[in-house]
């Protein structure tokens, strides 16, 4: 293992502080962790959370809070901020974002092993998509700003019933021609592209105008910009590095418990979403089991 590898995790929370304990006490035994708290939300409890949490890396909390709505611009928002907080701090091999409430399925070892191994490719999961795909792309949508969000609904009622499109479903900034790529809003980049990505965000405003006048915008920000620069080659769109078990009819993803054991090892995932306090403690004690006793192999 190469001696001084280091993961920054960035972690997006809004609820249960001691599930996001659990995670950073986790994330921090080898690795720093970043975590930006939802401005709507009383800090205090997530503070104290994460008061007693130590390891060989350390838990930051974000300097600057963001109020984070489903579907809003404010998410882009709070991740390029903890990026830049990590950036200011040293230079790190991987940076991988996360919420509050998934969870490393592999040992240390295992995670730090693929990531060495894999050094020079960058895990998002996603391709070219269209209005014709995901039809909210032809429309202005702004989750962030209540006055604004109501007024582009009307605006989008009205476009609707005459049969027309508020906007294309690209970007064209400097003449150039940005298709949209997504549905990704999870990432494992590498420390140079995450460089890239984050002065990209910074000193390309007029770019980022068109993802603040949109629907979900973390789904196709990351993933648009990073198809369209140097890294396009390197990037792996794989779906197997978080792993989300779906509950029927659409709705959304199953809270994990000891049960799901089994489905989780299944495949190469490294990390998994939904772990809640009261119905996943056993099924974590089991993945500690598993860090342990990989740890012991290791290290023989």
């Amino acid at each position: 293992m190469k001696k001084h590898f280091k993961i920054a995790y960035l972690v997006i929370a809004y609820m249960d502080p001691e599930q996001l304990k659990r995670l950073a006490a986790r994330l921090c035994g080898t690795s720093d962790v970043f975590v930006h708290i939802n401005a709507s939300v009383d800090l205090e409890p997530f503070r104290q959370a994460l008061a007693g949490v130590h390891g060989n890396g350390r838990v930051f909390l974000s300097r600057e809070r963001y109020r984070i709505v489903w579907g809003g611009y404010s998410i882009l928002q709070a991740t390029f901020s903890m990026m830049e907080q990590a950036f200011q701090r040293e230079r790190y091999d991987r940076f991988v974002l996360l919420t509050g409430l998934d969870y490393p399925i592999r040992s240390d070892e295992e995670i730090e092993t693929f990531f060495l191994e894999n050094a020079h490719r960058e895990y998002i999961h996603a391709d070219v998509v269209s209005g014709e795909q995901y039809d909210h792309l032809y429309y202005h949508a702004s989750r962030d700003h209540r006055i604004l969000r109501k007024c582009f609904q009307i605006y989008e009622k009205i476009l609707r019933k005459c049969g027309k499109k508020g906007k294309e479903d690209y970007v064209i900034y400097r003449g150039e021609k940005y298709d949209l790529y997504g549905i990704a809003p999870k990432w494992a980049l590498s420390g140079d592209c995450a460089s890239y990505l984050l002065d990209f965000y910074k000193y390309n405003k007029g770019f980022n105008h068109y993802f603040q006048r949109m629907h979900a915008p973390d789904d196709f920000y990351v993933a648009t910009v990073l198809f369209h620069s140097r890294f396009r080659d390197a990037v792996e769109s794989r779906e197997d590095i978080f792993r989300i078990i779906w509950l029927p009819e659409d709705k959304g993803a199953k809270i994990l418990s000891q049960e799901d054991y089994g489905k989780l090892m299944e495949g190469n995932c490294l990390y998994a979403k939904k772990f809640q306090s009261g119905y996943s403690e056993d099924l974590i004690d089991l993945l500690e089991e598993q860090d342990v006793e990989e740890g012991c192999r290791a290290w023989g």
